[in-house]
């Protein structure tokens, strides 16, 4: 089993992959808490705006302090007991497949490649850990639509690489 993903092909840069850093990235979301295709990243700036205004004006009431980077210990142990994913589309634009990829080859190990639409790919859900644990068997990650993950199907497992290329 690879602990890494390649994305090859037609890509202008070629990158690897490292799920097992992906808990600490700001744009893991818990899969049992999935409920659909918003973009989150929308939301996500909303929360920024809306968390800097009421920062603003508790520091023109209050004064300022500096920030509190400390969670609490239930959301730390929360990172530790999730299921949580990440979604592929940053990754993909990250590579910058080249204008005349059209597909992406899903390569896994001991089962045959999946070829997808680069759209389709770019709409996909990488789920990194499992109970909190890095994925070991069938990882590194599993690879879901979002309705697939919503019908909880089973996951395309195995992925080493990702190919890009021209159908």
């Amino acid at each position: 089993m690879s602990d890494v993903i390649v994305f090859k092909g037609a890509v202008t840069y070629p990158i690897t992959l490292d799920p097992t850093v992906w808990v600490f990235d700001e744009r893991k979301f818990d899969l049992n808490t999935y409920t659909g295709e918003e973009d989150p990243s929308s939301s996500r700036q909303m929360q920024y705006l809306q968390g800097t205004g009421m920062q603003w004006d508790k520091e023109l009431k209050e004064g300022a302090q500096l920030p509190s980077e400390r969670k609490s210990l239930a959301e730390e142990r929360q990172v530790l007991d999730g299921d949580y994913g990440m979604r592929l589309d940053p990754f993909i634009s990250n590579a910058a497949p080249l204008p005349e990829a059209t597909h992406v080859r899903l390569h896994r190990e001991n089962a045959d490649p999946i070829v997808l639409p680069i759209s389709e790919a770019r709409r996909a859900i990488l789920q990194f850990a499992k109970a909190g644990k890095p994925i070991k068997e069938d990882g590194p990650v599993y690879f879901y639509l979002p309705e697939a993950l919503l019908k909880k199907e089973a996951p395309i497992t195995g992925i080493t690489a990702l190919e890009f290329f021209t159908a």
